[in-house]
């Protein structure tokens, strides 16, 4: 039996995007999990981890019948609240006790307090803190949300940056660099295009790949899979 996965998205503009909920099923088949761009918490009943931003497909492997919470920053707040560059992050799964920082060492330690209630008391506190975001690097994601974006160089000088800067600044907020950014953002739009356009190729073109060899390309080296494995995976 495949895993049972629910999702409550929050209000647009704040600090999280959603809390949602994996719960494994009778056999313990990896669950296939895709860069999104996004910084999540995760909470097992016993350890409160962060996941770092992937750039390329993981599988997660959990116990049958296990249950996995979870709650997903906007864009830009996960540095902030974490006090942590992304790019320190990016592909791995760490313990919140184990980054270090006292505040968030005493979250951890206060989860158990809260029983089944314990990620909606912490979407709480952070909800109550309201990190700030990073307006400029939030511009960086909108513009590269689009099916045509600017250039690097283009949004560079939009910005008012040079490339190196844009670059830095990308690290620390997303994990990783502008391209690998677009080139994500451009796979999730690929993802959500093909639920409702009738050809893989025009789900391609309306998210913005220039011909099916770039999408196959892509897929391959974000998720080591076809576009055509990619999308049965998903919707499995």
């Amino acid at each position: 039996m495949s895993g049972r996965y629910r999702q409550h998205d929050f209000a647009s503009g704040q600090s999280l995007l959603c809390h949602w909920e994996y719960v494994q099923g009778s056999q313990a088949t990896p669950a296939l999990v895709l860069p999104d761009a996004c910084v999540d918490l995760l909470w097992d009943g016993v350890r409160l981890s962060v996941a770092g931003p992937d750039t390329q497909a993981q599988y997660a492997r959990l116990a049958p019948d296990s249950r996995l919470q979870g709650l997903r920053f906007a864009p830009t707040v996960a540095a902030r609240w974490l006090g942590t560059p992304l790019h320190v992050l990016a592909n791995h799964r760490i313990e919140l006790r184990d980054l270090g920082i006292p505040r968030l060492t005493a979250l951890a330690d206060r989860m158990d307090e809260h029983g089944p209630q314990a990620m909606a008391w912490l979407a709480g506190r952070i909800f109550a803190e309201a990190p700030t975001h990073d307006d400029a690097m939030r511009a960086v994601h909108a513009h590269l949300s689009d099916a045509r974006p600017l250039s690097i160089a283009q949004l560079a000088g939009e910005l008012g940056l040079t490339e190196r800067t844009l670059l830095r600044r990308c690290d620390d907020a997303f994990g990783y660099g502008p391209k690998t950014l677009a080139r994500i953002l451009r796979l999730q739009r690929f993802l959500h295009a093909q639920r409702s356009t009738p050809t893989l190729l025009e789900a391609a073109l309306d998210a913005g790949y220039y011909d099916a060899a770039q999408l196959a390309g892509e897929a391959r080296r974000l998720t080591g899979l076809t576009p055509t494995q990619l999308v049965l995976q998903v919707a499995g």
